[in-house]
């Protein structure tokens, strides 16, 4: 799998002429990997997939999904920002809102054969 670093991503941006249009979202994504990296997470074990969903509509933003490939590939923790859900289910204006699933079983199960 070939990777690209944020500053690759800016110029394939830029040659496009999309520089000015993926900006924020390049800032996002360089904000993300700064927390990430200050919590010494190792940034070269985490795969990030333009491609990847989570399969709900009502996500709105950034959504993740924590698996160990060396075993099933299945989620252990997944989630994501859904900021319009609470709108679409009758607030009277947007909430912002972040949620995510945790398989205790999964876990479990990780936990022991560790």
């Amino acid at each position: 799998m070939y990777e690209l670093t944020a500053a690759e991503l800016r110029a394939l941006a830029g040659d496009a002429n999309m520089g000015n249009a993926l900006s924020p979202a390049l800032d996002l994504f360089e904000s993300r990997n700064g927390f990430l990296a200050a919590r010494d997470i190792d940034l070269k074990r985490v795969s990030f997939s333009t491609s990847f969903g989570r399969g709900f509509d009502y996500y709105t933003g950034f959504v993740f999904e924590l698996t160990d490939p060396a075993r099933t590939g299945d989620p252990l923790v997944a989630g994501g920002r859904y900021d319009g859900l609470l709108a679409r289910l009758g607030a009277s204006e947007p909430i912002a809102a972040v949620g995510f699933a945790v398989w205790i079983e999964r876990l479990a199960a990780y936990g022991a054969s560790s």
